[in-house]
């Protein structure tokens, strides 16, 4: 070895050295330090023609930095770098190289001088993190900009498809002929594409082609035909649904066609979080209800133009007490109706969820029905008890319940009495009513210690009585959300008698349930697809695929939770970011 030799050796060690200290005062984490390395590449002879190299030098000289500072194996290194926290994406590599790959390159990419000049940058740069702290055991989180303009999110999601596939559609009947071209699985493969890529069924079929393993794709209008045959009703009824002389309307049909299977989803998923953790998720579990809407654009009102003399006007009343006549439409979705506080319209949709840290599981999903401002007064509709009732029957086939909350949309002595039925607790959001309540707030706020109160009291609901407190609290204005808060009080009611302390605590734990209610509502922002459908089959059974979507990305968060420090935060980007990382690739390699 000469001397020129020497000299580029530790001129190269002393420059990636300086550079770690520099970055360390701007990354948090050894492998973001050393992926944002600048090689000196003058130091390496590497191969005499570098364009018939699978992976860049830059990007492997970083791959083995990485390798020695952190002390791993071959076998560790190219799981750290395919598994979770994608680190093979950080320096800039096409894909991950096997265990195999990492032995190869090593010794024939570089010579005996560049593997010590390797392995000595490395311990200098392992001095550097530790003194600055940023050596952890864990890899940092993933950032939308660590994977977008990859190209990798494509593939992603439709392994996250894929998974989602095998673990929330098996139990689905296919409903054709034996002979048929494409099988049931096809369908479904290609309705997750178009839900995780807000797609219609018309679209996307080239795109969708491209990624999957099958040879052919199903066409858009075959695609529609056969998901409304998969939620199609049983023609064959039971004499009991005709007990009152009429028969059971179609939306609670294609419910009972759709949900069985969704539960055997919901089922797997839970066994697969059982599986993987043997703890699994802690019950009694506590939940929250909430009604999901899925826009419906169409006016449910004829022009003008299109109505006959001799027709009678229908007046409606809205929320603001103002009054038009209006000509409904006959064939308008019985399924839309109005949107709190606003003139549009909707299909609605009542879940119940896991409420718990990072694994909000959706356990159970309902129509909803609400009667139009154009309906009778006694039409048959949906109460907002009978929807708390059948999702606390379906969530009690998986979990025990302890304890719900639910909004002020809930506000009513029929869903206390139901949720006292099945022995759980409950904190709902009350409306600021009642006599009672203005005094009761007027007494806290001139009170002179406390800024918050206890009522307690009765309910007596069809000849039930049940305790019930009144818990009053300052809105919180860093999170005032006025579909739950009014004036300066929020009020709550639980089904106990309770203390101040424990009265507050509740409220508190309300809360931080709602930051939470957020994150699943991204159910409707990014697991649903375009779909301008008034087929209540397609619609419903679009939702359900998208919330069967969502728990699974949510079963990878869950897996993932030791593995690699992610925050998901309330608005996560799906089509470049994190959610698709865990989602699509997580799942196939969970840290085993």
């Amino acid at each position: 070895m000469n001397g020129d030799e020497v000299d580029t050796r530790a001129d190269a060690v002393e420059c990636l050295a300086e550079q770690a200290t520099d970055l360390c005062h701007l990354h948090e984490h050894v492998t973001r330090v050393i992926a944002n390395l600048d090689i000196p590449t003058e130091a390496f002879s590497d191969y005499d023609n570098p364009n018939d190299a699978d992976f860049p030098l830059k990007g492997i000289v970083k791959m083995f930095l990485y390798k020695e500072t952190r002390g791993f194996g071959q076998q560790e290194t190219a799981r750290r770098l395919s598994g979770a926290a994608y680190v093979f994406v950080r320096f800039d590599l096409p894909h991950a190289p096997s265990q195999g790959g990492i032995s190869w390159m090593w010794r024939n990419r570089f010579d005996h001088r560049e593997r010590g000049l390797i392995k000595e940058a490395a311990d200098r740069i392992r001095e550097v993190c530790e003194e600055h702290d940023v050596v952890d055991r864990h890899e940092p989180a993933l950032e939308p900009e660590d994977i977008q303009d990859t190209g990798i999110e494509e593939e992603q999601i439709m392994q996250a498809v894929q998974r989602a596939t095998d673990l929330g559609f098996e139990e689905f009947k296919d409903p054709r002929a034996a002979n048929t071209k494409y099988a049931l699985q096809a369908y479904f493969e290609r309705q997750g594409y178009l839900n995780m890529v807000k797609a219609g069924a018309t679209t996307k079929r080239r795109r969708f082609a491209r990624l999957s393993d099958r040879s052919e794709v199903p066409h858009g209008s075959s695609h529609n035909r056969t998901m409304k045959k998969v939620a199609d009703p049983d023609p064959q009824t039971d004499l009991w649904d005709f007990a009152d002389g009429t028969r059971r309307d179609e939306w609670k049909e294609i419910r009972d066609a759709v949900l069985p299977a969704f539960h055997a989803g919901v089922e797997n998923i839970l066994d697969e979080i059982a599986g993987r953790d043997r703890t699994g998720i802690r019950e009694p579990v506590n939940a929250a209800f909430d009604i999901t809407t899925w826009p419906y654009w169409p006016s449910p009102f004829r022009d003008e133009e299109d109505v006959e003399w001799w027709e009678e006007p229908v007046e409606i009343t809205y929320s603001d007490g103002s009054t038009r006549e209006v000509y409904p439409r006959e064939d308008y979705p019985e399924m839309v109706s109005g949107v709190k506080e606003s003139h549009e319209r909707a299909f609605k949709f009542a879940t119940l969820t896991i409420v718990a840290e990072g694994t909000p599981i959706v356990l159970a999903v309902e129509p909803v029905r609400d009667r139009r401002g154009w309906e009778s007064d006694d039409l048959d509709t949906r109460t907002r008890g009978e929807l708390v009732d059948r999702l606390l029957e379906q969530a009690e086939q998986h979990v025990d319940i302890n304890k719900v909350f639910a909004d002020r949309e809930f506000d009513s002595y029929e869903v206390r009495h139901r949720i006292d039925q099945h022995d759980a607790f409950y904190v709902i959001g009350k409306r600021k009513q009642a006599e009672a309540d203005r005094v009761a707030i007027e007494k806290t706020v001139e009170h002179d210690v406390a800024d918050a109160s206890v009522e307690q009291g009765w309910l007596t609901y069809e000849g039930d009585r049940q305790p019930v407190t009144f818990i009053y609290v300052p809105k919180d204005t860093a999170k005032d959300e006025e579909e739950y808060i009014e004036g300066d009080y929020a009020i709550f009611t639980v089904n106990a008698h309770v203390g101040p302390d424990r009265g507050i605590g509740l409220a508190e734990q309300y809360r931080k349930r709602w930051t939470i209610e957020n994150e699943y509502k991204t159910i409707k922002n990014h697991f649903l697809p375009t779909s301008a459908s008034s087929d209540y089959r397609n619609r419903f059974l679009y939702f359900v695929i998208g919330v069967t979507l969502y728990n699974v990305w949510r079963l990878a968060n869950f897996l993932l939770r030791n593995e690699v420090d992610v925050d998901l935060g309330e608005d996560p980007p799906i089509l470049a970011g994190e959610i698709v990382e865990l989602v699509g690739f997580c799942l196939f390699d969970p840290g085993g």
